[in-house]
């Protein structure tokens, strides 16, 4: 239960972080470093990523890489949608290519730091 709870807390972050609407976000000094909403979505996906990965791995009947293709998709796909819905919802929120590339980028990156986990330590034992 501990695993779902991680996911779902680490999701309504991304959610709230992606959904919120723009008047509503606090003016942080972070927030003018260049770029630095690109570092917030890799982030928020590479971690994603690690939870997701953790909860699939313990399905045995799959392949490790079948599952991490599944768990890199699957959040590629998640991060897609809420880039549409930012455009589609009235939240004043641009969808942006950029976040996109983030999102992916973070998705795919926790994926194979996974997969490095498994094969070479005993990490990937902890994490799933």
């Amino acid at each position: 239960m501990q695993k779902y709870i991680k996911i779902i807390a680490w999701f309504i972050v991304i959610l709230y972080l992606t959904l919120t609407p723009a008047g509503d976000i606090p003016k942080l000094s972070l927030l003018s470093i260049p770029y630095f909403d690109k570092v917030v979505h890799f982030t928020m996906y590479l971690v994603m990523s690690l939870l997701l990965a953790g909860y699939f791995h313990q399905f045995k009947k799959y392949s490790s890489q079948k599952i991490l293709l599944i768990n890199a998709l699957l959040l590629i796909f998640i991060g897609g949608l809420l880039e549409i819905l930012q455009y589609e919802l009235p939240i004043n929120r641009d969808c942006s290519w950029g976040d996109f590339a983030a999102n992916t980028t973070g998705a795919i990156t926790g994926t194979l730091i996974y997969l490095y986990w498994l094969k070479n330590t005993f990490v990937g034992k902890w994490l799933s």
